[in-house]
Order: C-alpha cells, then sequence, then structure tokens
C-alpha cells in the first residue's frame, strides 16, 4: 500500500478578506483541442486572464492555457506532478521528498475556490465567489485525482501502480481540514494493498446549495 498519501490545494492560508461583485467569465469559444479561446465579457470593471495583468505567486502574469507547471486558471485545471504543483520544477514538493513527487496529479476546481478574474485590483486571482460576491478567501470545492507508482517489497522498483480520488469541498468554521473544509469522498485503488471507498456526503459542497455535512 502506498505509504503516504496526501490531499493538496493551492494556496489556503493567509487569505486577505475582500468584497466586490463579479460574475464568472463563461467561455464562448474552443479551439480544435478543447482548449478555451474566447470568454464571455461579463466581467466589467474587472481584471481577466486575457489582460496581462493578473500575476502568479512568482510576479509573473498568468496567462491562458496551459504553464511549465501545469496549471491553467482560465480552465480551472491542474495536470502535472506533486512536484509541479508547488510551482517549482526541482524534485521535492514544497521541500520535501518521496516516491510520490513525481506521480501524476489533477486537480480541478470551482469559480468560488479560485476564480479566473481579479475584481478587487489586488493583481491576484480572486477567491470566494459566491453569487456574484468575493469574500477573499477560497470556499467552493476542489478534486483531487493522483495515480502513480511505489516501492511495495523494498527492492528499489516501482512494482505497484495505485490511483486515488478526493472530493474536497468548503463547509464554513468548524471543519475538519484546514479549519472549514471537508473530504465529502475518497477512493483509493491498490491491487497490491488495502483498497477503499468512503462517500461521506454527495455532491460539490456550496455549489449544491449546502455549507455543513448533511
Amino acid at each position: 500500500m502506498k505509504k503516504s498519501i496526501y490531499i493538496f490545494i493551492l494556496v489556503i492560508c493567509a487569505l486577505l478578506v475582500s468584497t466586490s461583485t463579479v460574475m464568472a467569465a463563461k467561455p464562448v469559444q474552443t479551439d480544435a483541442n478543447g482548449n478555451e479561446t474566447a470568454w464571455e465579457n461579463s466581467n466589467a470593471g474587472c481584471a481577466n486572464i486575457q489582460d496581462g495583468t493578473i500575476l502568479d505567486s512568482s510576479g509573473n502574469p498568468i496567462t491562458t492555457g496551459y504553464d511549465q507547471y501545469g496549471y491553467n486558471y482560465q480552465a480551472h485545471l491542474f495536470n502535472g506532478t506533486y512536484d509541479s504543483s508547488d510551482r517549482k520544477l526541482d524534485g521535492k514538493y514544497w521541500g520535501q521528498t518521496g516516491d510520490y513527487v513525481d506521480d501524476n496529479l489533477m486537480m480541478k476546481w470551482s469559480d468560488e475556490w479560485i476564480a479566473n478574474v481579479d475584481c478587487n485590483g489586488d493583481d491576484k486571482l480572486d477567491r470566494g465567489l459566491v453569487n456574484g460576491v468575493v469574500g477573499g478567501y477560497s470556499m467552493g470545492w476542489l478534486t483531487n485525482q493522483v495515480e502513480g507508482w511505489y516501492d511495495s517489497d523494498g527492492d528499489g522498483s516501482q512494482d505497484a501502480h495505485y490511483t486515488y480520488f478526493a472530493k474536497i469541498v468548503w463547509v464554513g468554521p468548524g471543519g475538519s481540514l484546514w479549519g472549514s473544509f471537508e473530504v465529502v469522498m475518497e477512493n483509493y485503488q491498490d491491487p497490491l494493498g488495502m483498497s477503499h471507498f468512503h462517500e461521506f456526503a454527495p455532491g460539490f459542497g456550496l455549489n449544491d446549495h449546502w455549507t455543513t455535512i448533511p
């Protein structure tokens, strides 16, 4: 069985609280590969990624499509590895090493988690987009999908394959994860280890109009 399974999100701590009104930009055109190339102009007064004024954590402009780390902020997607998810390609995850750092990681998130616009003028993507209002901290939902190999018998070979899926939702103060979140579904499959599936609540939390575990 995989020794360590981690649930990772984008940045969750030390978020500034702000309030402004915005609606998420909706795609109106895609290319032959299904990538979004044009969006509805429904965010009057708000900056979007195409403007080139929204910056990443290193101060570089965020662009549409996938970046070198695997983030597509316009489409609310990540497709990379644990190593690249911290936006530093150094064979580590936030300074930690392990046989999981090169495992494939996919993430999807809602507008409430991280939107693709900046309406409060801080040059960052807005967080907490709920009913047109930006709260300034991540809400909504996030999914993690992981696939990788590990050494099951200590002989140095990556001989065992596993998959893992988790659904994380914002539930408000009192959540067991990071104080305001819950893992409402987990699915771990490992033919050589102990597989398990747990679903603690249906749907996607805030998107399904509940903010506490039913």
